[in-house]
């Protein structure tokens, strides 16, 4: 067993997730090459380990038997046959062995005779599995346990009480085990499985799993819900081919569906309620808040009957009334204004807020209706997040203090700006809001003489549904590389010059919030995407931390690798912190990214930068506000 054994972590309890096995077992119909190629299917899928079958007939089946299939039993006479033609040479499983090792995958054996146990025992395999057939044939698993590796034990075609009597032989005589639920017919009828019996599994082993030969892929998805650490699935090149397991096998196609449905379903199984950005935004839109009946000075003593429910819920919710009942405000509010529990604390109003002293253009993110609130404290840059509405307000604010900044509007007519796309008639739609946004820009700029504009744009790439899983979560690089060509091609149409104002695109989360829910993004969350586009057309770049650290949190990566690479075309900085893989807006310090890291890498580098805090903007900005004094107390000498 190889010191990076997956099996080995299993049994220790040490595996984080389902351990999967490919069953190949005979279904390379006797060739090394059918074989090679169904251990490489099966690593394309991403299982964890891939298993075989080794046998000895003359070790099994009588001489009369293999002599003469036709005097037994009807199937024998197709099955013996077949089983002499399939049977791989010990060279065969040698170079399996080695392509197993080269791929990390896990190998797995059945042996069905003590012979064959002792081959795969001494060629170095990471565990036995034992076939329904011998889960009773103690002296073969007796012979198994000799070699100090996990066991993995099948219990088709046994009752409760057989494997009750079986196991209390493998604990009496030390054995490490698993039991896997399975049927032993090929296909299973779904209403044979018993899926439930996997809890009375749990009684008598610490490890149980589920072994399956029904059509399709849900049954085992199914099993991992109800306990199953291992699954265990045939696969095949050809369900239509000569053979006992083929008809009852996936073919790779659905492999790979069946193990990317059992990795998303183990992030979905939680034990707690998490409560994430999306959601808290569809809350502040359709859930009712509390909302004043009349005029109240501050000072005034807060009762239940103050207040009447209405959208959006931006402030108190209805259960929380009876918390704030007999408390003081601690300012006016008028009628018909919600009260948030913020009006309950002394809080610093944005015309309160100090001179925060940093060393780079530092500013904030402000929308046209509240800019008022914001343009007194005279921030070296202020960036206005625009929707779509936006750009027909008549804004001819003037500003001599702060450099201009429009982030132009993501959505348009309710669908994804998107420049990727092929569907022509967004890719249109979204080349007239951009156009729309850069003309806008260079008009508001008249009135801001400090310096050239700047826009951040999104470029699209994202897709609401799941595509297949590679690095770029695309089926094929190609893919990939065609999606950011198409957005080169359409960026061209759009009209604008380089003296005018400077268009900064921005990196993109793995996971992004659109319309309510959760997307995939394709394009433009690798930095050689961002770098490739900004090459393209000679432009600089908006760097979110957030979003780059998720993008490094799913692939594994370090932040600081990917800011060691985009950090020559940076011009702008999203500041917020990030968690997990869709966690983004986060409150500084409260999330992964290494802020000390990433501002001392792009300490020497001329660039604006906005915190962007998840609703940070809301009572009086709050939330923005932290992450000011936050990022002073901590870093104001490096940004």
């Amino acid at each position: 067993m190889s010191i990076k054994s997956k099996i080995k972590k299993v049994f220790n309890e040490e595996f984080d997730g389902t351990y999967i096995v490919a069953e190949i077992g005979i279904n390379h119909n006797g060739s090394l090459d059918t074989a090679l190629k169904l251990i490489y299917k099966s690593y394309e899928a991403g299982v964890d380990a891939v298993k075989f079958q080794k046998r000895n007939l003359e070790k099994i089946y009588t001489k009369d038997i293999l002599d003469d299939p036709n005097s037994a039993e009807w199937n024998f006479e197709y099955l013996i046959p077949l089983l002499k033609e399939v049977e791989l040479s010990k060279s065969d499983y040698r170079k399996i062995k080695k392509i197993c090792k080269e791929l990390n995958l896990d190998l797995i054996i059945t042996p069905m005779d003590e012979d064959s146990v002792e081959f795969v025992g001494k060629l170095g395999i990471d565990a036995f599995k034992i076939a329904s057939a011998d889960m009773t044939s103690l002296s073969l698993i007796k012979k198994c346990s000799e070699y100090n590796l996990p066991i993995i034990i099948s219990t088709g075609m046994w009752s409760e009480d057989d494997i009750e009597k079986c196991t209390e032989y493998y604990k009496k005589n030390n054995i490490k085990y698993a039991l896997l639920l399975a049927n032993s017919t090929y296909p299973s009828p779904y209403e044979d499985l018993g899926l439930y019996f996997i809890n009375k599994l749990k009684k008598l082993s610490n490890i149980v799993g589920y072994s399956g030969h029904e059509r399709d892929v849900f049954i085992p998805i199914a099993a991992v819900t109800l306990g199953a650490k291992i699954i265990e699935k045939h696969i095949t090149l050809n369900r239509s081919q000569r053979g006992p397991d083929h008809k009852a096998s996936l073919t790779a196609k659905q492999w790979k569906t069946m193990v990317r449905n059992i990795r998303l379903l183990e992030k979905s199984l939680m034990d707690k309620k998490q409560v994430n950005q999306a959601e808290t935004l569809n809350k502040e839109v359709f859930a009712k808040s509390a909302v004043a009946e009349v005029d109240f000075n501050k000072g005034h003593i807060f009762l239940e009957n103050d207040v009447y429910f209405k959208s959006p819920g931006k402030g108190i919710f209805e259960h929380e009334i009876p918390e704030f009942v007999g408390k003081e405000l601690k300012r006016d509010i008028t009628s018909n204004e919600y009260i948030s529990k913020e009006d309950f604390k002394i809080e610093t109003l944005i015309k309160d807020w100090k001179n925060f002293d940093f060393s780079k253009k530092w500013g904030v993110k402000c929308r046209f209706h509240d800019y008022d609130l914001y343009k007194n404290l005279k921030t070296p840059v202020i960036e206005f997040h625009c929707s779509q509405t936006d750009l027909d307000i008549d804004f001819r604010e003037i500003n001599n203090d702060s450099e201009l900044i429009i982030h132009a509007p993501e959505i348009v007519d309710r669908e994804v700006v998107d420049i990727c796309s092929t569907d022509q008639r967004l890719v249109q739609k979204s080349i007239d809001i951009l156009q729309k946004s850069i003309d806008k820009t260079i008009e508001i700029s008249k009135y801001w003489p400090l310096a050239k504009p700047k826009m951040v744009v999104h470029l699209g790439g994202m897709k609401l549904d799941l595509l297949e899983t590679t690095k770029y979560g695309m089926e094929e690089l190609s893919t990939h590389q065609e999606m950011i060509s198409v957005a080169i091609h359409n960026f061209k149409k759009l009209d604008f010059s380089h003296n005018d104002i400077d268009i900064l695109p921005e990196n993109l989360p793995p996971r992004p919030w659109y319309l309510g829910g959760e997307w995939y993004q394709y394009a433009y969350g690798p930095y050689d995407d961002m770098i490739r586009f900004c090459k393209e057309f000679d432009l600089k770049m908006t760097f979110d931390l957030s979003h780059a650290q998720l993008w490094c949190n799913m692939n594994n990566s370090s932040l600081e690798d990917y800011t060691k690479n985009i950090m020559p075309y940076v011009a702008h900085l999203h500041i917020s912190d990030a968690v997990g893989l869709n966690g983004e807006g986060v409150q500084i310090f409260e999330g992964d990214v290494d802020f000390e890291k990433v501002f001392y890498m792009l300490k020497n580098y001329s660039y604006s930068w906005v915190t962007e805090i998840w609703s940070g903007h809301l009572h009086e900005g709050c939330g923005t506000h932290k992450a000011l004094c936050d990022l002073e107390n901590y870093y104001n000498k490096l940004i």
